[in-house]
């Protein structure tokens, strides 16, 4: 099962302009527990700014259409000078091997 993971990093002066799209956003896309399962969702502040980052647990077959959900929910934030975001996909270390033959030891 692959980990859908979105980050995100904008300047601690934006961060009442992103919240109120953040708060537009979950009710424009709830949650959607069909996708999958929210494992995560963190922020972070340093001298670069604010850094959140959500992990959610795909559920099989369903990368496409949260990917896709992903692209409108990003459309959001595109007005916000200084906003970055962006998506990676994870494996566990279990699939990892087996795209390799392996199997991990017990």
């Amino acid at each position: 099962m692959p980990y859908f993971v979105v980050k995100a990093r904008f300047p601690r002066t934006k961060g009442n302009e992103v919240a109120k799209i953040f708060i537009e956003e979950r009710k424009k896309y709830p949650f959607d527990r069909s996708l999958g399962k929210e494992a995560v969702m963190a922020i972070q502040s340093d001298d670069k700014g604010v850094l959140t980052i959500g992990i959610m647990e795909v559920k099989e077959g369903k990368l496409e259409e949260l990917l896709a959900r992903e692209n409108n929910i990003s459309m959001m934030y595109l007005d916000i000078e200084g906003y970055s975001r962006w998506v990676e996909t994870w494996m566990t270390a279990v699939e990892a091997l087996g795209l390799l033959g392996l199997k991990a030891p017990e």
